[in-house]
């Protein structure tokens, strides 16, 4: 049961990321995009920061069930809040606008772009599982960003089951050990200060009026360098190559590694978002698909990872891999353009995106 229960809880938990994905480009433009979508990263990163904290401490008053009962008791709250949730698909709504006028006057012959047409079973199996995996496997621009979220992204869950062990070396106990987590926490508000410069940057390309989906991702160039100092730092501080220093020494290491996890998530995830924009959710349906199965193995190679090299070796190799991180941002500055407008999905979907919406500042 506990396997069913597991396996039910990860299907279910994938649904959100893909479904905000395309409500957020229907209901806002390019400029609060920007605000959105960061938020959304933040408050997701934030949660599972908390997690192995209020985990550890209920688990010690309470027991390990109430871990899950309480998870039940929010969950249930928020499916409660969630049934008034309405229609946001432009299309959707245009076609239900349509039907009624239609119903309550004598026109008969009105007709609209419906990029979302569903005539059969079978297109309903080709838009929800054929084409997030096409999206995965034929566009490079969705294989790149699905590999490097993925990896960053579990590394949070990494360090769920080797944070704790780490820092008992160090003298805290299990409950203490778990605090350092906020440190990541307190990382990712620092993600709100590449915003301004974003706006900064939309701002002259809006007088220009030559706005480019790659001006959003000046923040990757942030994160990637931020997530190979903060992974080197974290390495070089931790037994048993450091001993004798003081736990908040590693611990504040932890910082920029909440900063890039979390700004690699949301540049990464906007520009699917702008690039994408119709297709939005097929391929927020791939990134999430791989960062499932990245952030579900993550927790069961950690100790045979940090336990049979030790400590150092294992964080060595993951700061050597951002390390690599660090040369993407430049590529994709000079590639990804070109690889857009060769897509023919990023194509359609702008076509589509221009027949039924309007931006508006």
């Amino acid at each position: 049961m506990i396997y069913i229960g597991r396996f039910i809880t990860g299907f279910a938990s994938a649904v959100p990321s893909v479904v905000i994905a395309g409500s957020v480009e229907d209901m806002f433009n390019a400029k609060r995009r920007i605000w959105i979508v960061v938020l959304w990263n933040v408050g997701t990163t934030m949660g599972l920061c908390f997690g192995p904290v209020y985990a550890s401490y209920i688990t010690a008053a309470a027991g390990w069930k109430w871990v899950f009962y309480s998870a039940g008791i929010v969950t249930g709250v928020l499916f409660v809040a969630l049934i008034a949730i309405k229609e946001s698909r432009p299309s959707i709504l245009l076609g239900r606008k349509i039907e009624q006028i239609q119903k309550n006057t004598t026109i008969t012959d009105l007709e609209w772009h419906n990029p979302d047409n569903l005539p059969s079973m079978r297109s309903l199996v080709d838009v929800v599982v054929v084409r997030p995996f096409t999206l995965l496997f034929t566009e490079p621009l969705v294989m790149i960003i699905a590999t490097i979220s993925a990896i960053s992204w579990g590394i949070i869950y990494l360090f769920t089951e080797s944070l704790t062990p780490i820092f008992k070396t160090m003298g805290l106990s299990r409950t203490q050990s778990t605090l350092t987590f906020l440190a990541i926490a307190l990382g990712t508000l620092f993600t709100m200060l590449p915003r301004f410069w974003d706006m900064r940057v939309a701002r002259a390309r809006r007088r220009k009026q030559e706005a480019l989906h790659e001006d959003k991702i000046m923040g990757f160039a942030f994160a990637a360098p931020a997530l190979a100092i903060g992974l080197i730092w974290f390495t070089l501080t931790i037994p048993p190559f450091a001993k004798g220093l003081h736990w908040i020494v590693p611990t504040l290491s932890l910082v920029p590694i909440g900063f890039a996890v979390n700004e690699l998530a949301y540049t990464l995830s906007g520009y699917l978002s702008d690039s994408y924009l119709l297709y939005s959710a097929s391929a927020f349906s791939g990134l999430a698909f791989v960062r499932a199965i990245i952030s579900g193995l993550m927790p069961l190679i950690a100790n045979a990872m940090y336990e049979g090299l030790n400590a150092n070796i294992a964080s060595g190799i993951l700061a050597a891999l951002a390390t690599v991180f660090c040369v993407v941002p430049w590529v994709f500055f000079k590639y990804s353009r070109r690889l857009r407008q060769r897509s023919p999905f990023a194509r359609f979907s702008l076509d589509a995106h221009q027949r039924t919406q309007v931006e508006q500042d």
